[in-house]
């Protein structure tokens, strides 16, 4: 592989690897049925990923100041820091899966 793909692949990695990223990804890989949906559970779990940041930093008053703060802070950040974090999620996410799948009795 060339250098600026494991380079992106370390940097997308190591943009989830903390212990929630982690968890959502294992939450993501454990209810997700089938690997075509990869796409949807990878950008959910980049959302919740982005409010449970949020939710670190800040306290709120309402549901509506919330869903406002998020939609912000995603749009406020770099779209290449938004698909490296896509990337890490994908990665993860399909490594758990693929894990769960070698295990799956059926």
């Amino acid at each position: 592989m060339p250098d600026s793909l494991i380079t992106v692949l370390t940097q997308s990695f190591n943009a989830v690897n903390s212990t929630v990223g982690l968890l959502i990804a294992v939450f993501a890989a454990i209810t997700m049925r089938r690997y075509g949906n990869i796409i949807y559970f990878s950008a959910l779990a980049l959302i919740v990923d982005q409010f449970v940041s949020i939710a670190f930093k800040h306290e709120w008053a309402s549901v509506e100041n919330v869903t406002s703060q998020i939609w912000n802070e995603i749009l406020a950040l770099d779209a290449s820091v938004l698909v490296i974090r896509f990337i890490g999620f994908m990665l993860i996410i399909t490594v758990i899966f693929t894990i769960k799948r070698l295990f799956k009795r059926d």
